[in-house]
């Protein structure tokens, strides 16, 4: 029986240390921003043709996530993040026989599912919350079956929130006083731990680099397309490698408090363009409503100022400025208040 326990067996020696899988966790955090960011820059360059992006941010880095983690899940038998770190999944309850540095069918389910779905789950009720919570004034009096189901989204979500944070605190916790296998309630629920990878592995992943198709090889159509293929794939994961490890250095770049300011100053963007609804020629009326503004509220886009009321409603419907036609979401109205 020892044999079949052997693949499993995780000694101190390549158990990864809480600094590892920190800086894992925190690796793809760091990359959801920073694609929606790009997301951002391609839809604010041509609102009409790329405004979706920055609609469907969200949606568009699920997909990306999606295609990412199964190239590294089918190859090698971790996530982009893990194996950024050296790390790989090791089945606890697989019994059946299976190459190196892969995973069960069932394995690559639930990891895609925690990599993957609940992230983006747990991100879309999150904005769903403060969509709801900055509506909370607006909710209608009559108690109907979605107002009730709206209070008690709003009542029972941060109760949530605060609880799964706290289960993943006593997760890494007790992973650092060794008292667990694992560092996330994830891995749990997915029957996975992590471990460094071995000079085996290594082997494994140099011999599975020699296996490419070389170009001096090629001698049909076939060999070419399958060379392309191949190049082209390796460079893509080669490229966001080498880009995971700027945004780390980005990250503390900017987070570092040595910063010097005339590096990180941004500079002052020209006037924007008016493309959309004529502004009014008083500069207390609303652009939309024309009337005397209520609850002055600048749209950091483009620096217009509307009724509160107006903007929320038209960003939340349109997902753009109402004058420059710019991309907007309801995060980038900001209050104006003024001293009487």
């Amino acid at each position: 029986m020892a044999e079949f326990g052997a693949h499993i067996t995780i000694t101190a020696r390549n158990r990864p240390s809480i600094f590892d899988v920190v800086a894992q966790d925190s690796l793809m955090s760091t990359l959801n921003p920073a694609v929606k960011h790009v997301l951002k820059v391609v839809a604010e360059s041509n609102p009409e043709r790329f405004g979706w992006c920055l609609q469907y941010s969200s949606e568009v880095f699920m997909i990306f996530n999606l295609f990412i983690q199964h190239h590294y899940l089918s190859n090698y038998g971790s996530s982009f993040a893990e194996n950024f770190y050296d790390l790989k999944r090791v089945e606890l309850t697989s019994k059946a026989e299976k190459k190196p540095l892969t995973l069960s069918q069932a394995a690559y389910i639930k990891s895609q599912f925690a990599l993957v779905a609940f992230p983006y789950i747990h991100t879309q009720l999150d904005q769903i919350y403060q969509e709801h919570q900055e509506n909370q004034d607006e909710m209608p009096s009559n108690q109907g079956w979605r107002t009730k189901l709206r209070s008690i989204f709003l009542k029972c979500w941060p109760v949530v929130h605060f609880a799964w944070e706290l289960l993943t605190l006593i997760f890494y916790v007790r992973y650092v006083i060794g008292k667990s296998k694992f560092h996330s309630p994830l891995l749990l629920m997915c029957g996975i731990q992590l471990a460094t990878l071995s000079k085996e592995d290594y082997e494994i992943i140099d011999a599975r680099e020699e296996n490419l198709v070389s170009f001096k090889k090629v001698r049909s159509l076939q060999e070419f397309s399958q060379w392309i293929v191949e190049r082209i794939g390796s460079s893509l994961m080669n490229s966001l490698e080498v880009g995971a490890f700027f945004l780390q250095f980005l990250e503390w770049f900017y987070t570092s408090n040595t910063t010097p300011r005339s590096i990180i100053a941004q500079p002052i963007p020209p006037p924007p363009q008016v493309m959309g609804v004529p502004t009014s020629g008083s500069s207390t009326e609303c652009p939309l409503c024309f009337k005397k503004r209520k609850q002055d509220t600048a749209l950091s886009v483009s620096g217009y100022v509307f009724c509160y009321g107006c903007i929320l409603q038209y960003v939340r419907q349109e997902k753009k400025c109402p004058v420059t036609g710019y991309p907007a979401s309801p995060g980038q109205l900001i209050r104006i208040y003024q001293a009487i």
